[in-house]
């Protein structure tokens, strides 16, 4: 995944960054992942933040294998927890239409309209800071505030556009308290109203009573 989303950003120029997981990737591996990616083949795109969250993990090094599903995610926000607010976010594009994304040849026609949120760019911002001997904590946390931002940002526009004032916070993400919590505290200060699980889990665990109950209302 992390070198998935900068190869979206760089193109090839991705395969000469020096970063975690890529090195181990080399011969006839290289060559497959290339072609896979380059050509579209058995690569279906995903809007998973999970995904997202496993592709940083990556490039900081704190989890290259996962032996359970969300580990990475789990061990990622583990180490932004030991961070202070440092303050500040990485780089995202936001915009009405797929030309926000860095490679528009892999976007083509998977997109119709509504807002498109691209986390891309803050890859290569992350390789830099490595580089740069940026502590992994202060990167770690620093991408949890570019994805609250990013949410704040993509909520208040839909608000400010259709009217609408409630969020509803769902999915195996908001397992994450820290994330959880920046979110809430950004939509809240803006004047949304935000919804949050109580009873039901937000990830998977939660999808079965979720079908039940749109099954029971189209029977009603």
């Amino acid at each position: 995944m992390a070198l998935s989303y900068l190869h979206q950003a760089l193109g090839p120029m991705a395969w000469d960054l020096d970063y975690p997981g890529r090195t181990s990737i080399t011969g006839r591996d290289r060559e497959l992942l290339a072609c896979m990616m380059e050509k579209g083949i058995n690569s279906p795109f995903t809007s998973s933040c999970g995904r997202l969250f496993d592709a940083v993990a990556s490039l900081l090094d704190i989890r290259q294998y996962v032996s359970y599903d969300g580990q990475a995610a789990v061990e990622l926000e583990a180490v932004a927890e030991t961070a202070g607010d440092i303050g500040g976010t990485f780089a995202y594009n936001l915009s009405t239409s797929a030309d926000s994304f860095t490679d528009n040849s892999t976007t083509e026609n998977c997109i119709e309209s509504g807002l498109v949120l691209d986390f891309a760019p803050l890859f290569t911002e992350i390789v830099a800071a490595r580089a740069s001997a940026v502590p992994i904590p202060d990167i770690a946390r620093r991408f949890h505030a570019t994805v609250a931002s990013a949410v704040e940002e993509t909520c208040g526009r839909i608000a400010g556009d259709s009217g609408v004032s409630r969020v509803v916070l769902s999915g195996g993400v908001f397992q994450n308290r820290l994330l959880s919590e920046m979110i809430y505290t950004r939509l809240t200060e803006r004047g949304l109203q935000v919804f949050t699980h109580r009873l039901v889990p937000p990830n998977d665990g939660g999808i079965a009573l979720g079908q039940a109950a749109i099954a029971g209302w189209r029977n009603n």
